[in-house]
């Protein structure tokens, strides 16, 4: 299996804060599509630039998932990245797997 690391901000890019049930929505995806997840138990934040030149501080929280195969359970991955770029009004989401990021 390959852990995949998504970084789940905390609020979205105006600093609204998300509650806990909006969390336990985006929970629910993920464990329809790989059956179990965890929250690492301490945050981050950060500091990214849109093409606009537009600076963002954000606070995040790590949701880490086992995952099959890269190839074999690609399509759900990009489910779940595409619903948290959705569901956390967000432009892009920070993904690590394998040693290598991806701002999808």
């Amino acid at each position: 299996m390959i852990e995949v690391t998504i970084l789940v901000p905390l609020a979205d890019n105006d600093g609204e804060h998300f509650s806990a049930t909006h969390h336990r929505v985006f929970e629910a995806f993920v464990l329809d599509r790989f059956g179990g997840l965890s929250w690492l138990p301490k945050g981050s934040e950060g500091l990214w630039r849109d093409e606009g030149g537009i600076t963002y501080r954000d606070a995040t929280v790590a949701m880490v998932v086992a995952v099959e195969g890269m190839v074999k359970q690609a399509d759900a991955l990009r489910e779940v990245i595409d619903f948290a770029k959705a569901h956390y009004r967000q432009l892009a989401i920070y993904t690590r797997y394998l040693g290598v990021a991806e701002i999808v």
